[in-house]
């Protein structure tokens, strides 16, 4: 019996470990608090629109919004941008309909944007059935 005590407290040591990691891995997001105006200052674009398309892609999120104001950057009339497929790796939760202001930023032709930059989400509309 003495030899399996050991056995013993080191399984439940090992899953307390593995239990207090993947809880850290669900939470792994974590952002520093800028203000509003470090993000738009750290943003190459700030705009506020509606989500007209979400998919998956290569476990990024890629989603096309209609832009309705730009608050900086260039004149454009809809970005298509990337952020990480998952919230616990900071990914903007973007769904099709929703309002939404967001600050991204050019990364080769490509626009990103994240959980810690994005300035506001916003419910979809309610439509009523008729």
């Amino acid at each position: 019996m003495k030899a399996r005590a050991p056995l013993s407290w080191w399984s439940g040591a090992f899953a307390g470990l593995l239990g207090t990691l993947a809880t850290a891995t669900a939470s792994a997001c974590q952002c520093y608090n800028f203000s509003r105006a470090e993000i738009v200052q750290r943003a190459d674009i700030v705009f506020e629109g509606t989500v007209a398309v979400v998919t998956q892609v290569r476990g990024l999120v890629q989603a096309t919004i209609d832009v309705s104001r730009i608050e900086k950057g260039p004149p454009v009339t809809s970005v298509t941008l990337l952020t990480p497929g998952s919230t616990a790796a900071c990914g903007v939760p973007f769904r099709v309909t929703q309002r939404v202001t967001v600050a991204a930023m050019r990364d080769g032709r490509v626009w990103r944007t994240d959980n810690c930059i994005s300035l506001g989400l916003r419910p979809a509309p309610f439509v009523p059935n008729r």
